[in-house]
Formats: structure tokens, sequence, C-alpha cells
């Protein structure tokens, strides 16, 4: 025993060697980067608190709201949860859920505006406060957070070290590309619409915003900031359901190990630090599985809708729920034959979950169906196609297949045999890392003697979604990862607890080094180690994206303002703050600078817009009048170009950006380092341009 132990152990110790051998790198410039900036005093604390304060209040707003409409949905099953802790998860997933489901609701009555949200929030958020404090549930806690043995007290330290930092981030001013684009614009011309609001040219007006109109009434009571910390605390949250999925499913692996696990990972920390909602639909993908084997073990009906209710609540964040389902409803069909060996049966459970689960996301797939002809547009473009013309083009198809194939690698056999080693290893071509954790932990909770079969059966699920994410019809954004991260947490914890196990037999001072190792790779997780992950980077090249580096606190304290942080953290804001303070509302803005939508107030078109492809990108440099035509007739009034695009000569190629264009019709308006803000000349002209000019647009018929 003592000598199949001692081999287990050091094959393993030699694993662990060659993964982090491979995986890490000791940075040229600064070992331990913890801020982005200076705190050479605070003179904008004052800013800084404010934002802070309204931030942190509007969040809880939504929260306590949030617990009110969830303590009323889960009222009938009350009587299932056996600890303080699952209630405390189902009744704030179905409240946030509620929340999503009702806001959808005012859109479509046309009533989802500001006061209206607001009064919403104030009523169930009355009511959350009622049941808080009639239902003691502080204080019956408690016992779910006893002392906890000294190992896994350090656990919990580097869990709540994750989330200490990721909570700095959270309360910095938006800066990230998808939240300013969608996650935040969509919500907000909701509500300056009050209603449902489809942006024909731009491909994300159509996907569910089941979390993002929460956000919306986060934005309302405290801010884009709100909205940001609604989606910190999911990072808490999943943490919490993946502690209670691994004392399920795996009793005798340390839950607070795997909790540390799922919250301790660079990309999950980064996401908490941003308005996006990957995290939202990993913490109810995680809870609806742990509904599922509470079902599974106690039979319990009810606990298969909850589960059902928690899915649905997914399938309403984002598209990529519908493979978390799929995969769910094979584990539950097999699993109900194996039980009853009834194939009838099976097939009745399974619809009554398929059916329950497709409740909150229908009237988001019969929204997007109605408007394009496609349930899940842009996804499936290829099956369903999509209407009008001006939504979307085998163009636009193309150059959005171009950006999913810039992450990952070439789809071939080899490299598919290579994905765990490749994604972990080569982290920054697949736009983020999950840490060398579960490159080392996972492979022991499955090979040797003794493999549990609940691991068997977790590691064919996340082999299956896995398969899904490497096809053809995914790409490898490791952020797609992320709803399988609690199930890799479960499988790590499985995995160090046999390799601890085969140390004990080894002798009494190996466990402690088997556990300083893994508590060293923890803590080479956060993020002042950040650039020890980047072992492909080479100067601005294999550059890490989707890992949070040096820590916003400059902003968050008052050291730095919030203007001065956005000019530095995002391109166009300038240009933004330009247009919007010297430009009247009728102007439209061809623009070449994307995702920045959040902080631009005027009409705007994307340069990659259908609409727009014959004065951009459908119009080589020599035919400056066919752009100049498409341009008027769009009504375009300026051109926001981002200068790289000029000088790389990507856009100098084109009508739009040539040197005859900018002689004869675009007047240089504005401009810094990075943007230009051109103004599309009229008809008119001045006497004091050149005749040169007055001959060149004449030719164009202006």
């Amino acid at each position: 025993m003592r000598s199949a132990s001692a081999t287990t152990l050091t094959v393993w110790l030699a694993w662990v060697l060659l993964v982090v051998t491979h995986y890490f790198t000791i940075p040229d410039e600064e070992l331990l980067r913890v801020i982005d900036g200076p705190l050479h005093g605070f003179p904008y604390w004052r800013e800084a608190a404010a934002e802070g304060l309204r931030a942190v209040g509007g969040a809880t707003m939504v929260v306590l709201a949030a617990w009110g409409a969830g303590t009323l949905a889960t009222y009938p099953l009350r009587r299932i949860f056996a600890t303080p802790g699952e209630r405390v998860l189902v009744v704030l997933a179905a409240g946030l859920a509620a929340l999503g489901a009702g806001f959808f609701l005012l859109a479509i009555l046309q009533v989802y505006r500001p006061p209206v949200v607001l009064a919403v929030l104030i009523l169930l958020g009355a009511g959350g406060v009622i049941a808080l404090v009639s239902g003691g549930l502080p204080r019956r806690f408690v016992p779910d957070l006893r002392i906890l043995p000294w190992q896994d007290s350090v656990f919990a330290f580097c869990a709540a070290a994750a989330v200490g930092f990721s909570l700095i981030g959270a309360l910095a001013v938006e800066s990230e590309s998808d939240a300013l684009w969608y996650h935040l614009w969509l919500p907000a011309r909701w509500l300056e619409a009050g209603r449902p609001v489809d942006v024909v040219d731009e491909f994300i007006s159509l996907y569910p915003l089941g979390w993002d109109l929460v956000g919306g009434a986060a934005m309302v009571a405290g801010g884009p900031v709100a909205a940001k910390l609604l989606h910190w605390l999911c990072l808490p949250l999943l943490g919490t359901s993946t502690f209670l999925l691994t004392r399920h499913l795996v009793p005798g692996a340390s839950a607070m190990l795997a909790a540390a696990l799922a919250v301790v990972t660079p990309i999950t920390i980064w996401e908490a630090t941003t308005a996006y909602l990957d995290l939202a639909l990993a913490f109810y993908v995680s809870l609806s599985i742990y509904a599922l084997a509470r079902y599974d073990s106690s039979r319990d009906r009810k606990w298969l809708v909850v589960s059902a209710l928690l899915m649905s609540a997914a399938l309403a964040v984002k598209h990529l729920g519908l493979v978390a389902l799929a995969i769910l409803t094979g584990v539950l069909g097999a699993r109900e034959i194996h039980r009853s060996g009834r194939i009838r049966q099976a097939l009745g459970v399974t619809a009554l979950f398929i059916g329950i689960s497709l409740t909150l996301p229908m009237p988001w797939y019969v929204r997007a169906y109605l408007a394009s002809g496609n349930p899940v547009f842009p996804d499936m473009y290829r099956v369903f196609g999509a209407t009008p013309s001006e939504r979307w083009s085998p163009d636009n198809e193309r150059g959005l297949q171009g950006f999913k194939d810039r992450f990952g690698t070439t789809r071939t056999s080899g490299n598919l045999a290579r994905l765990p080693w490749n994604a972990t290893v080569h982290a920054a071509s697949f736009g983020g890392t999950l840490g060398p954790l579960f490159l080392i932990l996972v492979p022991a909770a499955l090979i040797g003697r003794g493999v549990r079969r609940t691991a068997l059966l977790l590691a064919a699920g996340c082999t299956a979604y896995i398969a899904i994410w490497a096809s053809p019809i995914s790409s490898f954004q490791m952020r797609f990862l992320i709803p399988i991260v609690p199930l890799l947490a479960v499988l790590g914890a499985e995995g160090a607890a046999r390799v601890l196990r085969a140390a004990q037999a080894v002798g009494p001072v190996v466990p402690n080094l088997v556990f300083s190792a893994l508590v060293v790779l923890l803590l080479f997780n956060l993020p002042p180690t950040s650039e020890w992950h980047e072992p492909d980077r080479q100067g601005w090249s294999g550059w890490m994206t989707h890992i949070v580096r040096g820590l916003p606190a400059p902003v968050v304290l008052g050291a730095e303002s919030r203007q001065d942080y956005l000019t530095r953290k995002v391109p166009s804001y300038a240009a933004w703050e330009y247009i919007n303070a010297t430009l009247p509302p009728a102007v439209k803005i061809l623009t070449f600078s994307g995702e920045d939508h959040l902080y631009s107030h005027r009409p705007r078109l994307s340069n990659t817009a259908p609409v727009a492809n014959t004065a951009t990108w459908g119009t080589p440099a020599g035919e400056e009048c066919t752009a100049l035509a498409a341009v008027r007739g769009l009504g375009v009034t300026h051109v926001l170009f981002d200068k790289r695009q000029l000088d790389d000569g990507s856009v100098r190629a084109l009508a739009i950006g040539s040197d005859a264009m900018l002689a004869c019709c675009l007047l240089l308006e504005w401009e810094d380092q990075r943007l230009a803000l051109y103004r599309v000349r009229d008809a008119g002209g001045g006497a004091a341009e050149s005749s040169a000019d007055d001959t060149a647009r004449h030719a164009c018929g202006t």
C-alpha cells in the first residue's frame, strides 16, 4: 500500500512539475503588479466615495428586491431546503430570474422606465427586508459558517482574497468592451424608450437580456457601477454553490477547496470586475445541477422543478445555456432509465424538465424569431439565415467567424487531443486563463484505482461540453468555459483528496507539503501575479486578455478622476466626450471605433453594419463618389476614424479613408493620438476651400 501510494504521489509530483514549468514564466518587468497607477494623494476622494456609495446602495436595493421576489416565488418550495445555505442560493437565484422576467414584461407593456423600475425595486425591496427580519435568516445562516479546519480556513482566505481583489475592480467605472457595447448600453436604450428596442444595425440587439435588464434596474438605482456590483456578487454566489455541490456529490473532498478553485481562477476574478454575464450564467447552471443532484438522491419532484427553473433562468441569460440544457437532459434521461427501466417514464420526466426550462427564455427566442427569422440570432445563421438584409449578411457572418477563429488553435486531430494542455499552457490565444490547477488536479480524480462513479459522470458532462466548445459551431473563447468551472472545481477537490490520501500513506510530513503546494498555486492565481501567466508573451504579442493586472485602486480611492481613468482606459472616450458636448443631437456618426456605446450619446452607425457596407468596406479607393453618395444617403454627418487603421492602410485602402476623400469631402474637426473626427462637407462648401477641393467635390456632384 505504501509503495503504491509513493508511486502515485511521485507520478503526480512529476506532472505538477511539468505543468508548472511550462505554464509560469518570470516577467521581465514587475514581479508583482498590485495597482494600475500611483497613489499620490486623493484629490478626487469625494467623487469616488459618492459614486461608490451610490453603487453599493443601488446594488443592495436590487438584491433586497430579488430576495423579496424570490421569497414569493419559492414559497411553495420552502419545506424542501435542508440548510439555510440551500435556501439563500435558491431564493436569491429565483428572485433575480423573476426580476429579469418582470422587467421584460414591463418593457412589453411599454412601462420599463426609471420611475416604474425604481417603484418596483422599492416595493419588492421592502418585502425582502420584511422576509429577512421575520425569517431570522442572518442568525440561522451562522451554522453554515462554523469554524473550519485550519486547512479549509486557508482555502477560505484565498477565496476571500479573490473576492476582495475583484471588488476593487467592480467599484471602478466601467471600461470593458462588451459591457459598454451592449450589457449596459442595451438596457439603457430600453429604459430610455420604455419598451423593447431593436437596433437593426447592431447584431447584439436580439440577444436574451434576462440578466442585463436586472443590471438596467441596478443602473436606475445606483448607476453603471451598481450593475457591475450585481455581477460581482455572482462570484461569491458561484463559490457557495460549488461548495454545496461538492459536499453533496463527493463527500470527503474539501468543499472549501472546491469553492476556492471556482473563485480563485484568473478569468472568473476578471469577470467579477465587469458588467458581463458569464458568472451569472455559471451560477444558475451550477445551482441547477445541484438541484438536479438533490432530486436524484431524494426523488422529490420539487427539486426537479427547482432545477428546471434555474436552468430556465440560465437560458434567459445567454444562448450558451442551451448546451448545458442538452447535456443535463441527457444525464437526467439516462438516470431515469437506469432507475426505473421504463423509457416512457424517463421521457415524461425529461419532457417536464425541458418544458419548464424553456419557460423564461422562450419570449426572448420568439422575439428574435419574429424580428429576424432566427430564434438564436446571430448564432446558427447558416441554418436560419436572418432578415432583413440590413441586419446581417454573408459578409458579416464571415467577419464574425473570422473574429471567432482568432481564438485557440486550428481544429486538427492533434490539436484537439492536446486541447486541455494547450488551453492551459498556451492560454493567451484562448482569451483568458483558468490557471494551472485544473490541469494538475482533475486527472488525479480520474486516474487509478477507486475512482468515484460520480467523478466519471462529472467528467463525462465536462467532456461533452468541451466537445461542443471545441466544435466549429462555437468559439475557443476561454470565458465560454466558465459554466463548467464549478464542475472542474468539484473534480479538482476530489483529485486533491486522492493525492492527500496517498501522501498520508507515505508519511506524516508529506500531506503538509502537498497542501502547501496547493496554497501557493492558489495564491499565484490572484491578480498581483497575473504577468507570471504569460509564457507566450513577447513584447506586445502573446498578450493575455481577460485577466486582472493592476487593480484600479487609484480611481476607486480618488487618486485619479473618473474622467482621467476613462480617457486612459477607453480609447474613444475623449472623442465621444467632445461629440456629446459640442455636436447637436441631429448628427449621425459613422464610427470606426466600436464597443464604446455607453459613453456615446449621439446617433451612430458602425462601419461593419450591413447597411454601411457601400460607404465603408464594400467600396475601395478610387470610387470615392460611390462612397460619398452612400454616406449622404445614410444621413451621416461625421466620420470617426481609428488612426491606427489609417496608418496601417486597412482603411486608407477604402474610398471612405482614401487621401482623395480626405482632401475633397471630409474636414478634420477633432483629433487626439488615437482617433480623428471628420465632418462630411456639405454641398455649399466655403470660400476658404481650395479650387482643387471644389473641383474634386464637383466631380462627385456635390
